[in-house]
């Protein structure tokens, strides 16, 4: 995180020192904050800028988003007293399937299911939320080439 931060407060550093050759290409500051938006968001995110082609990193975010395309959570709803439910879709037979419940602090409160799963329509699981306390959760879905979070509020 460190080394992050130190980048962008040089790469910021190093806008400022070449903002008339930036103005000169632009048309003012609203191309500045474009371009600054744009450099500031490939460094935190861990790619590389080159303008007009795809990073490297970029691709395989993308690709890693692709495979994930048919695996969805439906929804996590209130079922009946102390008990939620999950409906999950899953493309694929899951050889490695891990559904957690995640405080907002990222500490495991609750295993759902660890185990294999076979592909087909609105899978439903059942969530035991009466031993945790009233806030929001994340509901954390991790197969073997995919993973997707929902949030949802405990409230009784």
């Amino acid at each position: 995180m460190n080394i992050r931060l130190l980048t962008y407060l040089l790469f910021a550093l190093f806008c400022l020192a070449q903002s008339d050759s930036v103005q000169a290409a632009g048309n003012g500051k609203n191309s500045q904050a474009k371009l600054a938006a744009t450099y500031s968001k490939k460094i935190m995110t861990g790619g590389m800028f080159s303008p007009g082609k795809d990073s490297v990193s970029g691709i395989a975010r993308r690709a890693s988003i692709d495979t994930s395309r048919n695996n969805r959570i439906i929804g996590v709803r209130e079922h009946s007293g102390g008990i939620y439910q999950l409906e999950l879709d899953i493309a694929d037979n899951q050889q490695n399937l891990t559904i957690g419940i995640y405080n907002l602090l990222g500490k495991r409160v609750i295993d759902v299911h660890q185990g294999s799963e076979f592909a087909g329509r609105s899978k439903m699981f059942d969530i035991n939320v009466q031993g945790i306390p009233n806030g929001i959760y994340m509901c954390i879905v991790q197969g073997d080439n995919f993973r997707l979070a929902e949030k949802f509020y405990v409230s009784r």
